[in-house]
């Protein structure tokens, strides 16, 4: 997406990349479907969890989140400075990536540490049957197929099938954009989203780099979607403005 050329289509390499993804993602919740039991048996006879919780790490490390933060964040700051100094476009290529880092780190932190007992207990399910019926639907401690990974695939697809249909997309990645970001900025920003969703379903249901499995409250269910609401909202309809207009100019 990055790399993206209005005249020359996408290898047939890129598909396969994706096809390998989406068959690793599918192989990876099959396999984690068929541990529930198993994984539900071990801790009926074991209890939570065997040997050292590395949770309490993830905890000291949540509570001095700030300091660990800007310390970071002065770190790669001076380190794109003295790289721009170098190479100015490779210095700017590696801001989207670090942001992908900077925000699954803080997820995996903030999805991974304990949560307070009052928060877990407390009911945020909607009085409306319909609308809980449907965040039964999106509810990323069931099943790891969430709204950002849909919708990250679907703006790869339309990237790799654009050309292949004559369309030209109309990304506007440089100059004045009129739109608050850019279609594959956004599709980093939601590809954070992804692990997010996918850490939140891991973490229920096995044990994962020496975390203890642990159950999920609603509240960071909750946080998710309010996430989902900000970056996928914005993020699908730049995509649909940018679909409509290659249909009508292409």
């Amino acid at each position: 997406m990055d790399t993206y050329n209005r005249n020359i289509t996408y290898p047939k390499e890129a598909f396969i990349y994706l096809m390998i993804g989406i068959g690793l993602t599918i192989a990876a919740y099959l396999i984690i479907q068929c541990e529930r039991n198993r994984g539900t048996l071990v801790k009926d006879k074991n209890g939570p969890g065997i040997g050292k919780d590395n949770r309490i790490f993830i905890n000291k490390m949540w509570e001095q989140r700030e300091k660990i933060g800007s310390g970071m964040i002065v770190f790669l700051f001076i380190m794109l400075v003295v790289v721009s100094i170098f190479d100015f476009a490779k210095a700017l290529g590696l801001i989207q990536p670090l942001i992908l880092t900077g925000m699954t780190g803080y997820s995996f932190l903030h999805i991974m540490r304990d949560e307070d007992e009052e928060m877990k207990e407390t009911n945020l399910q909607p009085r409306n049957p319909k609308i809980r019926c449907f965040l039964r639907l999106i509810d990323y401690r069931e099943h790891l197929f969430s709204i950002p990974l849909l919708l990250f695939i679907i703006i790869v697809m339309t990237f790799l099938l654009s050309k292949h249909f004559g369309l030209m997309l109309s990304l506007e990645t440089s100059g004045n954009p009129r739109y608050v970001m850019s279609l594959p900025t956004s599709a980093w920003i939601t590809a954070a989203l992804v692990f997010a969703c996918a850490f939140m379903y891991i973490i229920q249901h096995c044990n994962f780099f020496g975390i203890h499995r642990a159950e999920q409250g609603e509240y960071k269910v909750i946080q998710i979607h309010f996430a989902e609401i900000i970056v996928c909202g914005a993020t699908f309809l730049i995509w649909l403005v940018v679909l409509v207009l290659a249909l009508f100019t292409s």
